[in-house]
């Protein structure tokens, strides 16, 4: 195998430069040995790569499919020894990060504070609001987001960093004395709490894409959830959050889980960088960060 990826990187050099005589100047070999390495993979693979002649060589249809994957490998080798070359060199610089209001609550502060400590050299700026900010032209390096359905401008890169499920939770004295729920319209009696001001229909939607067809009195509409939490655990009304940021309130019995066997459709996190970005810049360091933290970024379900 060692021996087929080295003949592919010949391969492609051959291929971008268009010559044997180029290949072997760059990669600091003779043409001979150039032709060895293509030949011997023609031999092994079965087919021809190349398309030889004394003026002009030119790529055959499985040159092409190989050049692709070459090319794909290559890169994914480059990025690979950036993202360890950043871990030994201990980048610097200012990172500037926007994010939804939520995310300033625990476990997803967390993130940012285990990025801070794993390269503290690095400044990380926050900014944390509700408003979808416009990425073109501003100052955001890396903007974490749900469901990239606003996201039409090909100068950014999205990649998705996993799944989160939806809870319905109020305190166990909104609870306590009112009817039992069995759907979500039941909730249609109730009290919200909107934060931020998603439409009903947008985050009542259930798994298998059954929507609300009753809709709640919004008590209180605000764009701060320390805020709107404080309302929902002074008995005031329900509430719906990401799983992750109340699960410790649930535990410990400081709030109640409601229609907990109603699984809502759970929301896709994204991170969005420029697509120009640098295999080696601290946007991308950031965005390979977020990814290795499985811990918060779950496959859909609830994560703890």
């Amino acid at each position: 195998m060692i021996d087929q990826l080295r003949a592919m990187a010949i391969f492609q050099s051959v291929a971008e430069l268009g010559s044997f005589r180029g290949a072997a100047c760059k990669l600091n070999l003779s043409p001979s040995v150039i032709s060895h390495h293509i030949t011997q993979l023609e031999d092994q693979l079965g087919l021809p790569l190349l398309y030889r002649s004394t003026r002009r060589m030119s790529l055959t249809d499985a040159g092409r499919d190989l050049l692709a994957a070459s090319q794909r490998m290559t890169l994914a080798a480059q990025e690979g020894l950036a993202a360890i070359n950043r871990r030994v060199e201990q980048p610097v610089g200012t990172l500037t990060i926007t994010a939804n209001a939520s995310s300033s609550e625990r476990p997803y502060a967390d993130l940012y504070a285990g990025f801070a400590r794993a390269y503290p050299k690095v400044q990380l700026t926050l900014h944390m609001s509700d408003k979808n900010v416009n990425l073109e032209g501003s100052q955001y390096d890396v903007a974490i987001r749900g469901r990239m359905t606003d996201l039409n401008d090909s100068s950014y890169k999205a990649r998705k960093l996993g799944s989160l499920e939806f809870c319905i939770f109020a305190s166990p004295d909104y609870v306590r004395d009112r009817p039992p729920l069995k759907t979500v319209d039941d909730l249609a009696d109730w009290d919200r709490i909107a934060c931020p001001a998603i439409p009903w229909v947008g985050i009542a939607t259930t798994f298998d894409g059954t929507a609300p067809t009753r809709e709640p009195r919004s008590l209180m509409t605000c764009d701060n959830y320390a805020m709107a939490r404080t309302f929902v655990e002074d008995g005031m009304g329900f509430m719906i959050e990401t799983y992750p940021i109340v699960a410790e309130a649930l535990r410990d019995g400081r709030l109640v889980e409601l229609l907990p066997n109603v699984r809502l459709r759970p929301v896709d996190v994204y991170a969005v960088y420029p697509a120009n970005a640098p295999s080696d810049s601290l946007a991308r360091l950031f965005v390979d960060y977020a990814l290795a933290q499985k811990w918060l970024f779950g496959s859909g379900g609830k994560q703890a």
